[in-house]
C-alpha cells in the first residue's frame, strides 16, 4: 500500500513538473496579443471569485446592488429599458458577471478552470508562481475592508495582495500615472448617458486609469470592430486600442441615429469588458447622514448635494457639513471629484443649474441664462444654440460678468495646453480638438449674447451646461496659477463665495449677494469641513456639530440604521463602485 502510495506520488509530482514546465515555456514563447488575451483571461477570471453579495450585504451594507457590469443601473437603453439590463452575451444573466447568490460556487469553478491553463497548481488547490500584487485604495474605512476581503477572497487559492492605502489627492494621482497593478475606483455619471462611462476609456482621456493605449498596450494589435451595418466604413481586424475603441467611441458621439448610437455603446461596453481590466463590485447607492433639523436639502443622481436652500431649526445663519477631505483641486476646469464638485456647485453659476421644483422633482433650470432654448438644425447637420444673459450677472467680487467670461472659460478647460480630465466633455461641440483653442465653436456676440455650434444634436446638452466644466471663470483671475488655493484670490460667480480656506480643516462660504438667485438662497453661511475619516465624522455628526456626513465606520451601519433611522439616508446614484487593472500588469508566470 505504501508503494502504491509512493508510486502515486511520484507520478503526481511528475505531472506538476511538467505541468509547469510546460507553461512557463508557453508563457516565454507567446507573443505580446497572444500574452494580452490571456491576461485578459486570468483578470476576467479573477473577477469571478469575488462574491459581491457578500461585498454588499456583510461589509458596505449601503443598500448596494451587486454590479454584472461597468456601465451603472439607473442609466437608460434607446428603449427606456435599462442599459445594463441589455448587456453581455449571455441569456442566462444579465451583463458579464452572474451576480446571482447561487452561482457563486459555478463562477470559482470557472475562474480556477481558467487559471489552470496557466498556472500549476499545488496539493493544496493553490496556485503557484502567481506574481503578488498589491492592492491601492484611498484611505477610508469601508474601503479598507473591501480590500481586506478581495486579498482574503484571493489567498485561499495562493495569490497574495498586498494592500496600501495613500491620501486622497496622493491617490488619485498615483492612479492616473499608472503607478499601480490593482486599484479602487469609482465612477458616478455626469449625465444620463451612457457615453459618460464609455468616453472615459480612449488612448487619450485624462480618467483612463487603466492605461488603455499607452506604454506597452499602446502597440497591442488584438481588437476587432465591425460598425458596417451602423452604416460607416470601419472594420478593423487585430487593431489598436487608439484604431478600435477610440474610432468607436468617436462615432458614437457624432452618431444622431439613437438606435445604432446604443447599439454602438454596446459595442464598446463588450470591447471595454473583454480585457477583464475593469471588475465592477456593486452599483453605487448614496450613503450619508443629515440631521433632522435640516430642512430645505436635496441631492442628484450624481451624488451632488445643495444646501442653498436649507434652514437648520428653521434658521439660515450658518450649517456646518463633511463631504470629503481637502480637495484635489476646486478650480471647474481641473476638477473630477464629487466632493470638488459639491463645493463648485455652490461658488458658481452656469448657464444651467439642477433644482426642484415646486414638487420636489429634480429639474434642470436656467441659471445665468434667461431661458435654455432649443438649438437651431443648420444644413449640414450641426446644431446652434443662442444664449441670452440675465440682466445683471455679477463676479463675486462685483465686477460685471459677461458671455465673453464663457467664452473664454470653456476654450480653456477645452484646450490641449490646460489638459483638464473633463476637457473631453467638449467634444460636442464643432472645432475642439483642434491646435488653435479659439477653433472651438462658441462665441460672445455682446456682453449678453453667448452662441455655441454643436457637431450634432444631443440628449444630454442641458445637463452638460449644468456641469461644473461648463461653469464661467474670468482671464484676469485664472492667470494666477494659484488662485483657486487661495480664499483670497478665489472669485466665484454664484449663490456662495469662499471666505476662508484653512487647508485640511473646513472650508468657509458665505452667501454672495451678487449672485442673480440670492433672494432665493436661504443659508448664509456654509463650513465644509475637510475630513475622510469616517469615525470622526460620526463623533462630530452625534455630538450635533456637522449636521451632514458623507460617511459613516462600516461597523456602525447596522446600528445606525436603527438609531437614526429617520437620519441615515440611503439615496439613489447612478455609479459603480469597481476595481480596476493596470493593464500593462505582467500576470503570466
Amino acid at each position: 500500500m505504501k508503494k502504491l502510495l509512493s508510486i502515486i506520488l511520484v507520478v503526481f509530482m511528475l505531472f506538476s513538473l511538467v505541468a509547469c514546465s510546460g507553461t512557463q515555456n508557453e508563457s516565454k514563447e507567446m507573443t505580446p496579443e497572444e500574452k494580452a488575451k490571456a491576461e485578459a483571461e486570468i483578470r476576467y477570471a479573477i473577477g469571478l471569485l469575488f462574491d459581491r453579495n457578500y461585498i454588499v450585504n456583510d461589509i458596505a451594507q449601503g443598500g448596494q446592488v451587486p454590479a454584472s457590469s461597468f456601465v451603472a443601473m439607473g442609466m437608460t437603453d434607446a428603449d427606456g429599458s435599462e442599459f445594463y439590463k441589455n448587456s453581455g452575451t449571455s441569456d442566462k444573466f444579465d451583463g458579464y458577471y452572474n451576480v446571482a447568490v447561487e452561482a457563486f460556487e459555478a463562477n470559482v469553478a470557472e475562474a480556477m478552470e481558467i487559471l489552470k491553463k496557466y498556472y500549476e497548481v499545488d496539493a493544496n488547490g493553490k496556485l503557484v508562481g502567481f506574481p503578488t500584487l498589491t492592492y491601492l485604495y484611498n484611505t477610508s474605512d469601508s474601503h479598507k475592508a473591501i480590500g481586506e476581503y478581495l486579498a482574503s477572497a484571493l489567498s485561499t487559492i495562493g495569490i497574495t495582495m498586498n494592500l496600501e492605502n495613500q491620501e486622497w489627492n496622493t491617490f488619485l494621482n498615483t492612479r492616473k500615472e499608472g503607478d499601480y497593478s490593482i486599484a479602487r475606483n469609482g465612477w458616478v455619471a455626469d449625465f444620463n448617458d451612457p457615453i459618460c462611462f464609455l468616453d472615459m476609456w480612449t488612448s487619450e482621456s485624462g480618467n483612463n486609469d487603466v492605461q488603455f493605449g499607452k506604454d506597452a498596450h499602446k502597440d497591442v494589435a488584438i481588437y476587432n470592430l465591425d460598425l458596417t451595418k451602423y452604416g460607416y466604413d470601419v472594420k478593423v481586424e487585430n487593431g489598436t486600442w487608439a484604431q478600435t475603441y477610440d474610432v468607436l467611441i468617436s462615432k458614437i458621439k457624432s452618431c444622431t441615429n439613437d438606435e445604432n448610437r446604443y447599439a454602438m455603446m454596446h459595442v464598446a461596453e463588450d470591447m471595454l469588458m473583454s480585457t477583464g481590466a475593469i471588475v465592477p463590485l456593486y452599483f453605487y447607492t448614496d450613503l450619508y447622514m443629515c440631521d433632522d433639523s435640516v430642512k430645505g436639502f436635496f441631492t442628484n443622481p450624481l451624488g451632488y448635494k445643495y444646501f442653498h436652500k436649507t434652514t437648520v431649526d428653521g434658521a439660515g445663519d450658518s450649517i456646518s457639513v463633511c463631504v470629503g477631505s481637502e480637495p484635489d483641486s476646486i478650480d471647474p476646469a481641473l476638477n473630477s471629484a464629487v466632493d470638488g464638485a459639491i463645493l463648485l456647485s455652490h461658488l458658481f453659476s452656469g448657464l444651467a443649474k439642477w433644482d426642484q421644483d415646486e414638487s420636489g422633482k429634480l429639474v434642470i433650470t436656467p441659471d445665468c441664462a434667461a431661458e435654455l432654448p432649443e438649438g437651431v438644425l443648420n444644413e449640414d447637420g450641426t446644431v446652434t444654440y443662442t444664449y441670452t444673459l440675465k440682466d445683471g450677472l455679477k463676479w463675486s467680487d462685483g465686477q460685471a460678468l459677461t458671455a465673453k467670461d464663457f467664452e473664454f472659460a470653456w476654450k480653456r478647460a477645452a484646450s490641449a495646453e490646460l489638459g483638464a480630465d473633463y476637457g473631453y466633455m467638449f467634444e460636442c461641440i464643432k472645432g475642439y480638438g483642434t491646435e488653435n483653442k479659439d477653433d472651438l465653436a462658441v462665441e460672445a456676440v455682446d456682453d449678453k449674447t453667448l452662441t455655441v455650434t454643436l457637431n450634432n444634436a444631443i440628449a444630454y446638452w442641458n445637463e452638460l451646461l449644468a456641469f461644473p466644466t461648463y461653469f464661467p471663470v474670468r482671464e484676469d483671475v485664472v492667470a494666477n496659477e494659484g488662485w483657486a488655493t487661495d480664499a483670497a484670490t478665489y472669485v466665484s460667480n454664484g449663490a456662495y463665495s469662499m471666505t476662508e480656506w484653512t487647508h485640511n480643516s473646513v472650508i468657509t462660504l458665505t452667501k454672495n449677494e451678487n449672485y442673480q438667485g440670492a433672494a432665493n438662497v436661504t443659508m448664509n453661511e456654509i463650513k465644509f469641513y475637510l475630513s475622510d475619516d469616517s469615525n470622526n465624522m460620526l463623533t462630530n455628526f452625534q455630538n450635533g456639530t456637522w449636521k451632514l456626513i458623507d460617511d459613516v465606520p462600516t461597523n456602525e451601519i447596522a446600528n445606525l440604521k436603527k438609531a437614526y433611522a429617520n437620519e441615515f439616508v440611503i439615496a439613489g446614484q447612478i455609479g459603480t463602485y469597481y476595481v480596476c487593472w493596470n493593464i500593462n500588469e505582467p500576470l503570466l508566470p
